[in-house]
């Protein structure tokens, strides 16, 4: 190959791109300062300078990654940045640019124009090979791509795909950001990849974004620091990125929570009777009252003050209606006592006013009409007084539903995701202090709860959205029935749903055999078969059969995800041994012992995954959606370790194989197809 003259063709092309890119870095990486004479034009440009050289090192990865020609044009490198030479020739382009579409866009029915698109294996700065996918029936070489993608060892965290992206995915990352955009699609589709993508182009595409902002949400720490480095290679270093539960500050999360109340606290429903709640305590007095201004006697009817409410309640939150409601009673009331008083008309407004409002009967009518209100507070309302809450909540909860709610105040301590919602909720009816987003992605949303769902609405703009998840991998407690139910009682006004209906990751024999739990869902189909045939064993000696099992992988195939569930985790934990990484503790290339809540979303080069029947019925994350995951998470080999009987859907499945106890690590790494 190292004769080849096309190898030496893209070598001789990408040496000419370095030497042009590392002249770029070292011009920015000069400073400017004291040469413009103009203290303001010097800080903006210094900025600029800043700004420009930090997106062009902070990416990684090779300059480009791929090109096309086009008969007639001058063929065109695909990469991370543009990159022009001194006579200022473009050598690489942006692959956000729309010049760079074709590439991606490009198919044998429709060629864009497009000869030949050819895919480029660049390491340390040299050329080592390439791929050509000439575009014509029957030829196509991008699942070839991807596979290979695949076939290098996970490393603890994500990659970006940008060499690797399909039609179908870019067709998604480029749809403009109006409402919500919600990508369904299974394991291994790359609907993660999209939406980090996506906000990759939307800030190219829209520099505006950036002073807007982008906020990415993740399920848990875990998966956030999975991801955390797609962006800054991609160039993309002011995106923020944030667990769900980093939306709220304040007591801990904790998981702790029946199906039924997670379900129940979760509803959209909370959302109004938590308003309901709120405005029941804004009336007015049920007598006249009379208040003494300097020598006046001012008299309010009910009426009078119901007035002033109706038109403070205008205003978007509580404590804005309240401040208003408050100003307005007290101008009504200094008004009155001018037309009354001559004292009053002849004083100073400012001291009549003054008057008014340090009048102990205007502040015992204010407080009494308006009262203050604090979220802890309206949160708390919602656990006690049954006879209040039955009132407020006709139509909207059934008695059992009630006897649920005041069966369990909230703890004093840590809160679980559903007690967290509802605060988040009472802020924003309130006093909302929240960042608002121009552009937000919420990745792994099927297992959020309708009010979880609010807490992130709230924070986009004009609901600007890009919403990833997947309806089959859904939580008991979860509550999504469809894309539009849930997304509609979140309070989105617009919405597209996209599906993904290919996963180029997860093989297809392990999506057939994961598929029997979720039986109508529609489960993506495979492109290929796994190199080791899915395999289970029973035994009683779960930690001992896993920890053999998660060696022999380790050792063979790369990064290994041991899946258990929470009343065996400490023994499976002594059992795998000190090389293990927990998962709070971040990922890493070797074993990493996992519980349910901490797979979501995560990718590994293969998968343990002990006793099943457990794990369909652990609360919360669990469920069949639970073990639907839990077996999707692996690229390239699955074992399930058991001692209790399957579940009758795996127990009936040809594509997972019984070995015996006695050499079962051999005979998986024997199975190699």
């Amino acid at each position: 190959m190292a004769s080849d003259p096309q190898l030496a063709e893209e070598q001789e092309h990408l040496d000419r791109t370095y030497a042009a890119y590392d002249a770029l870095v070292a011009a920015l990486s000069v400073s400017r300062r004291g040469r413009q004479g103009d203290a303001f034009t010097e800080e903006v440009l210094e900025r600029m300078r800043l700004e420009r050289l930090r997106a062009y090192t902070a990416a990684s990865g090779p300059l480009y990654f791929g090109r096309i020609d086009r008969p007639g044009k001058e063929t065109l490198y695909i990469g991370r940045h543009a990159v022009a030479d001194e006579g200022n020739q473009l050598l690489v382009i942006n692959w956000r640019a729309p010049a760079a579409e074709p590439f991606y866009a490009a198919t044998t029915p429709d060629p864009r124009g497009v000869s030949r698109r050819r895919r480029l294996d660049i390491e340390d700065r040299a050329v080592r090979g390439f791929v050509d996918e000439h575009l014509r029936a029957g030829e196509e070489h991008l699942t070839e791509a991807i596979v290979e993608d695949i076939t290098r060892q996970r490393v603890g965290e994500m990659r970006q795909i940008i060499s690797t992206i399909t039609p179908e995915q870019y067709a998604l990352i480029t749809e403009p950001p109006d409402g919500a955009l919600v990508v369904q699609g299974g394991p291994g589709t790359g609907k993660t990849a999209v939406g980090l993508h996506r906000a990759a182009w939307l800030l190219y595409a829209d520099p505006a974004l950036a002073r807007a902002g982008v906020l990415v949400v993740g399920p848990n720490r875990v998966f956030i620091a999975y991801i955390a480095q797609v962006l800054p290679s991609l160039g993309e270093q002011s995106v923020e990125q944030r667990p769900i539960e980093a939306l709220v500050s304040g007591r801990p999360w904790t998981g702790e929570e029946s199906v039924a109340r997670a379900t129940l606290l979760g509803s959209g429903r909370m959302a109004t009777l938590l308003s309901r709640l709120l405005w029941e305590k804004v009336r007015p007095p049920d007598a006249t009252t009379a208040i003494e201004v300097g020598r006046a006697e001012i008299e309010l009817a009910p009426d009078a003050v119901a007035e002033v409410i109706a038109e403070a309640r205008t205003r978007r939150t509580y404590d804005a209606g309240r401040q208003r409601f408050r100003d307005r009673l007290a101008d009504r009331l200094v008004t009155q006592a001018v037309e009354r008083s001559a004292a009053a008309r002849r004083a100073d407004p400012e001291a009549v006013a003054s008057a008014v409002r340090q009048s102990r009967a205007y502040q015992r009518l204010a407080a009494r009409s308006w009262p203050r209100q604090t979220p802890d507070a309206l949160v708390a309302s919602l656990f006690k007084n049954r006879r209040r809450l039955a009132v407020l909540a006709d139509g909207l909860l059934a008695p059992e539903e009630l006897d649920l709610l005041l069966s369990a105040p909230p703890r004093t301590g840590a809160a679980t995701h559903g007690e967290f919602a509802l605060l988040d909720e009472a802020r924003a009816l309130i006093d909302p202090e929240l960042r608002r987003f121009g552009h937000v992605v919420i990745d792994e949303a099927q297992n959020l709860t309708a009010m979880e769902l609010r807490m992130v609405v709230r924070r986009a703009r004009r609901q600007s959205l890009t919403v990833l998840g997947d309806i089959a991998q859904r939580t008991a407690e979860a509550g999504l029935s469809t894309w539009e139910t849930v997304l509609g009682e979140a309070g989105v006004d617009r919405l597209e749903v996209e599906e993904l209906l290919v996963s180029y990751r997860v093989p297809d024999d392990f999506l057939r055999i994961a598929s029997a739990l979720v039986p109508g869902t529609a489960v993506p189909r495979g492109v290929r078969q796994a190199p080791w045939p899915a395999v289970a064993i029973r035994t009683g000696r779960i930690g001992a059969v896993a920890g053999e099992l998660a060696v022999r992988m380790a050792a063979d195939v790369g990064s290994v995800g041991v899946i258990v569930p929470a009343a065996l985790h400490d023994d499976v934990a002594a059992s795998v041994g000190p090389d293990a990484t927990e998962a709070e503790d971040g990922l890493s290339s070797g074993i990493n012992l996992l519980g349910l809540e901490a797979i979501k979303g995560l990718e590994f080069d293969a998968a343990v995954v002990l006793e099943p029947r457990r794990i369909r019925d652990e609360r919360p994350g669990g469920g069949r959606g639970g073990l639907y995951t839990a077996l999707t998470r692996s690229t390239r080999a699955l074992a399930v370790v058991h001692a209790e009987p399957l579940p009758e859907e795996l127990d009936a499945s040809a594509d997972l194989i019984a070995v015996p106890e006695t050499g079962g690590a051999t005979a998986w790494a024997a199975g190699r197809r």
